[in-house]
């Protein structure tokens, strides 16, 4: 089960749903193998412009931050079971999970309080 408290979202593809968990050392690394920005790459999948290395690279980062250990070829055996819209669209989630603030308007204003 996926923990939000770690940064933990749950990821389901097909009939399994996996944790995942997008780090800082992780955004680094799929920018680094796929010399893309993380956002770039974010608008590119939203706009339908993503590759198939694209999906695998950001799924095998998320989920070897999750405590999956997959390889390429395990997680392109994931997307082709489930398919290429399914996958994007569940990297498209996880994408925006990570890099969207959780915080509320209500929290952000309470800790500037606190501060």
């Amino acid at each position: 089960m996926a923990n939000p408290l770690k940064g933990e979202i749950p990821l389901t593809l097909g009939k399994e749903t996996y944790k995942c968990r997008l780090t800082i050392d992780a955004l680094v690394r799929i920018e680094d193998e796929l010399d893309k920005g993380i956002l770039e790459l974010a608008t590119a999948i939203a706009e339908a412009k993503v590759r198939v290395r694209t999906l695998i690279v950001v799924l095998k980062n998320a989920l070897r931050g999750g405590g999956n250990d997959f390889d390429d070829k395990k997680i392109g055996s994931i997307i082709q079971e489930v398919g290429i819209v399914v996958a994007s669209t569940e990297v498209a989630k996880l994408l925006a999970a990570t890099l969207t603030d959780n915080d509320s308007e209500e929290e952000v204003d309470k800790k500037k309080a606190e501060a």
